[in-house]
């Protein structure tokens, strides 16, 4: 028989549990949504189309002869070339503290991508690893990708810092370029 204090101490409960429950409803909100896709593409486990939601966490695969690109809240574009497998790690967009976060993990493929508002934060952080190199990314338009048997990294507009095993390297003049490994034969 429920009594009038367990009643009070089961709403006490579900008062104090309610910001929680709301916290993964604001998580699960898109970070951004698919713009462009040419032939196979996913987003998580769904086929990517112009429209498809991304949200953080979700795994961005490409097949052979694909191209995707994302427009994420604040303006960034983002776009997966071929063969590409790259996760959103993290991303925050939040204009009324002046933050922004961007934390992407390219496990394959080419990638370019290109700053939006992110780029304006007081407090911003955006980065790129992959399993030869961690890019820091400063008001940028770059590209990565294979080429000639190599991996590299060619800046066209902003700042990167490329961080190797090899050592550092600051990319900070538009159309200057750096390997980032270059592949067994």
């Amino acid at each position: 028989m429920l009594t009038y204090r367990s009643i009070l101490h089961l709403l006490v409960v579900l008062f104090c549990l309610a910001p929680f429950a709301y916290a993964d409803v604001v998580e699960a909100a898109p970070v951004g949504k698919v713009t462009k896709v040419a032939n196979q593409a996913q987003v998580g486990s769904r086929t990517a189309a112009v429209g498809t939601p991304v949200n953080q966490n979700d795994r961005i695969r490409t097949g052979p002869k694909a191209r995707l690109e994302i427009r994420f809240v604040d303006g960034t574009v983002f776009t997966v070339g071929e063969n590409a497998s790259v996760v959103i790690d993290r991303y925050v967009y939040n204009p009324a503290t002046s933050t922004g976060q961007m934390a992407v993990s390219s496990a394959s493929g080419a990638l370019r991508f290109t700053t939006g508002k992110l780029h304006d934060m007081r407090n911003k952080k955006v980065t790129v690893t992959t399993p030869y190199a961690a890019l820091a990314v400063r008001g940028t338009d770059f590209w990565m990708g294979p080429i000639e048997g190599h991996y590299g990294a060619l800046l066209l507009k902003g700042k990167v810092d490329v961080r190797t095993r090899g050592g550092n390297v600051r990319l900070d003049k538009p159309n200057y370029g750096t390997d980032i490994y270059q592949r067994r034969r």
